[in-house]
């Protein structure tokens, strides 16, 4: 349980969830705990309507609607992480070294690992995830040590902006978002709860513990102006070391998150493939591989070479998609809920269903998130989510 709870950490522990904890906590100020408490008490009462089957006919659409959000969130994700991590090779290790050119370079390395058999992708994701995780237990442990300009404690509940709540849960909405993309081997929905709930609770303890080490070394004000607060906290702990580590983890978040992204994406077209005739008779796995893990790898590298990293307009399809993406977890959990018995786990997920709907209207709250951002996530999830529905023998992983 504990290898697969470390797996689903993967995209939990991407660059932007840094970035989002680290501005979230200097918006906030020390009510980011609670929030950090709402956002896992809203993800860990839908887990298990999100892996229980019920009619076949709904099932099948949600699942179509699910999987094409997702694609259409995660490719421009990947671009921004990617971006991200090309950013931090070039400005903490080699200032001569093309970022755009890096960024590939962990594409690159993503994609091959997707291709591998799958003992050995889970050995290379679960190795990159555990250094993330010493990288932070090394630089929350060194703040201990460290001595900031003002000796003196935080202010606890005294936040930055001037509507600390509401600004720190804007922010940090999507921060516990997309632990499902990595499914455990086993069909049990219990073993899947505790997995996920593992992954779920150990990516809070971390973030949180690194995100308060920040706060003491930082102060507020310099976390919620920062693009990079991350890095202004490693900085303060361990100097130039810190960057190195920072970077580090940077770098390897940004490989397992998109890992994860492709093994997740690339599920329905091993499906497809398996499953047409004409590949039937196919004996060579490897092409297979490759064909289906190439097709969501393209999507991000056309998206990369338009420039679309770092743009404006790439924050405003995140948000839209991840609006989308909690709507699904909503759906997920109202579909189920006659197959609850329990009074108290109605509650509990009637708390969630509209807990993720808040959620679904916050996101759209952000600066950086239009009607343009939300239209263009819809019109693509409804037109791959028919294709997908239509086709859902083949395609539904």
């Amino acid at each position: 349980m504990l290898t697969a709870a470390l797996l689903a950490m993967g995209f939990l522990l991407s660059p932007r969830a840094f970035m989002i904890s680290g501005s979230g906590i200097g918006l906030a100020g020390n009510w980011y705990f609670l929030i950090v408490a709402l956002l896992f008490t809203t993800h860990l009462v839908t887990i298990p309507q999100q892996t229980v089957s019920n009619e076949k006919q709904y099932s099948d659409a949600l699942k179509s609607f699910g999987y094409s959000v997702r694609f259409f969130t995660l490719a421009f994700f990947a671009c921004s992480i990617l971006g991200i991590a090309g950013y931090a090779f070039n400005e903490v290790f080699v200032y001569w070294f093309p970022n755009f050119l890096f960024s590939f370079i962990i594409l690159a390395c993503s994609f091959l690992t997707a291709i591998l058999p799958a003992s050995k992708a889970q050995k290379l994701q679960l190795a990159s995830i555990i250094l993330v995780l010493i990288g932070i237990t090394v630089l929350s442990l060194a703040a201990l040590w460290a001595t900031p300009p003002n000796a003196n404690s935080p202010d606890f509940f005294a936040p930055y902006g001037a509507s600390p709540f509401s600004d720190g849960l804007l922010l940090m909405a999507p921060l516990l978002i997309g632990y499902e993309l990595y499914t455990p081997p086993s069909s049990s929905n219990r073993t899947s709860r505790k997995s996920y709930t593992l992954a779920l609770g150990l990516t809070v303890v971390f973030l949180s513990i690194f995100s308060y080490a920040s706060l003491c070394v930082s102060g507020t004000e310099k976390l919620a102006d920062s693009t990079v607060p991350y890095m202004i906290g490693a900085r303060k702990i361990l100097g130039q070391t810190g960057r190195y580590v920072m970077g580090a983890i940077i770098i390897l978040g940004s490989y397992a998150a998109f890992t994860s992204t492709l093994l997740f994406l690339k599920k329905p077209f091993d499906k497809f493939i398996d499953s047409s005739p004409s590949t039937k008779k196919a004996n060579n796995r490897l092409s297979k591989k490759i064909i289906a893990a190439a097709i969501p790898t393209l999507t991000v590298s056309v998206l990369l070479l338009r420039g679309y990293a770092g743009e404006p307009i790439t924050e405003s399809y995140i948000a839209g998609g991840f609006s989308l993406w909690f709507l699904f977890y909503g759906l997920s959990a109202a579909g189920s809920i006659r197959n609850t018995h329990s009074l108290l786990q109605k509650v509990g997920t009637s708390f969630g269903i509209l807990s993720c709907f808040y959620l679904a209207y916050v996101v759209l709250q952000l600066p950086e998130s239009p009607v343009k951002g939300l239209s263009a996530a819809i019109g693509f999830t409804l037109a791959i989510a028919v294709l997908t529905f239509c086709g859902r023998k083949r395609l539904l992983p």
